[in-house]
């Protein structure tokens, strides 16, 4: 057996691998969509935790965690630069920034907590594609159909990854 027909055996093995792994991420990422969509999914999982890179008056843009600090700050609690800020998402498009977020601090404790699973899915998504989008994964392909980011420098890293396996494999 010479060098090539190992390196093509090595390559084979390698893309069953990847494809393995890739279909059971995919797998994953459809049954958590199917959790968040159901509100079958733990209030704990739902929190997102920022640091505070600055003092609030210096924002130029109401980010979530900004909101959840200027809810904060407004009931009396610290938030200072470097402090952590946690929060579920309630409703990323109401009119009024300060209902878009709940700082976690506000929920009781087995309280039930209408949640925006449109936003989570989005999150989840966007995540998924920057974790997965090297092996082929577009968000689309899932129904989202929003803002996308321009990823053409991933794609074409990913072609070029594509064209190096195929030479090597001559």
């Amino acid at each position: 057996m010479g060098l090539s027909s190992l390196l093509n055996t090595d390559i084979r093995i390698s893309d069953e691998v990847i494809s393995k792994w890739y279909e059971k991420a995919l797998l994953l990422v459809t049954r958590t969509i199917d959790r968040i969509m159901k509100a079958d999914i733990q209030q704990e999982d739902l929190v997102v935790s920022k640091l505070l890179g600055q003092r609030l008056d210096k924002y130029k843009s109401l980010f979530p965690h900004v909101l959840a600090a200027i809810q904060l700050s407004k009931a009396g609690k610290s938030t200072m630069i470097g402090e952590g800020v946690q929060y579920i998402h309630t409703n990323a498009h109401h009119t009024n920034p300060l209902y878009r977020v709940i700082p976690r601090e506000f929920i009781a404790y087995g309280e039930e907590l209408d949640y925006d699973k449109e936003k989570y899915r989005e999150m989840l998504l966007e995540e998924a594609e920057t974790v997965l989008g090297f092996f082929g994964f577009d968000r689309a392909t899932f129904g989202y159909t929003g803002k996308k980011k321009n990823r053409k420098w991933w794609h074409t890293l990913r072609e070029d990854r594509s064209r190096d396996i195929e030479n090597e494999t001559l």
